[in-house]
């Protein structure tokens, strides 16, 4: 059995936060993958399962969690010979995810328009 996942927080993407699997010492080449809380298997954004110099295994997977999707998960790395494996989870608070408030993009919308106005203005000027 190879070590225990560790599962990290590595910043936002695609409106959501991308969160890394990795864990280390496997042989032979270990099974890695994402579970919600029911036990149902969940697709990967990433995964890379690599040899390392020793001849042992390391297993990469990267999950981008949404507000609207699970925000609690647990990772998954198995010795599918032996039938062994070992999990850890984790759960992201609601608060954590990026929000687009609807007045911010109105008052962006408006301010690019003001800018075009005023740069238009100036040119006929």
């Amino acid at each position: 059995l190879g070590s225990a996942p560790a599962i990290s927080v590595e910043g936002h993407q695609d409106g959501g936060i991308r969160v890394v699997c990795r864990s280390a010492g496997w042989y032979p080449q270990p099974e890695a993958l994402w579970r919600d809380p029911q036990g149902q298997v969940l697709p990967s954004a990433s995964e890379k399962i690599s040899p390392e110099a020793n001849g042992l295994f390391q297993a990469e997977i990267a999950i981008v969690l949404t507000e609207e999707s699970n925000q609690k998960v647990s990772c998954c790395v198995r010795n599918p010979r032996l039938n062994q494996e070992r999990e850890s989870e984790i759960s992201i608070a609601e608060l954590f995810f990026p929000r687009v408030n609807p007045w911010m993009v109105a008052l962006s919308v408006i301010l690019a328009l003001l800018a075009v106005l005023i740069l238009l203005a100036c040119y006929y000027c």
